[in-house]
């Protein structure tokens, strides 16, 4: 994940693309129940508006469609991460929303810059009332 952010990173500053938001992935694959090597996730940052549209090469810049969230903020170890993924499935369920797609987490800061128990990551799924 680490190589690809800095991938993405390196690609925004070499094109001079604004970045507009903290980076993101999205995952199709369970993050507590596949291994790395086997996870299935696209990782994405925030460019600003004016960034033109592009479906070819490693790096897109697409448009992602609006839709209603169940989010929640993390905070902690990313090892704890499945704690708020069951909070969020038992709200889901209790207040008749239905998961409609991959989530995505959202990190506000990085292991790199702020202890572990420091970490934030605000989890996303789409959602449509049942």
């Amino acid at each position: 994940m680490g190589i690809l952010l800095a991938k993405l990173m390196g690609w925004a500053e070499a094109n001079e693309i604004q970045i507009t938001g903290p980076p993101f992935a999205i995952y199709y694959t369970s993050p507590q129940n596949t291994a790395p090597e086997e996870m299935v996730y696209d990782m994405g940052i925030k460019v600003s508006e004016d960034t033109e549209l592009n479906d070819e090469g490693e790096i897109r810049v697409v448009e992602l469609l609006a839709h209603t969230a169940l989010s929640i903020v993390h905070k902690g170890s990313y090892k704890d991460l499945a704690n708020s993924y069951k909070e969020m499935v038992d709200y889901s369920i209790e207040n008749n929303y239905d998961i409609i797609g991959s989530p995505k987490e959202i990190y506000f800061n990085s292991p790199h810059e702020v202890e572990e128990e420091e970490l934030l990551t605000e989890i996303q799924f789409p959602v449509i009332k049942m």
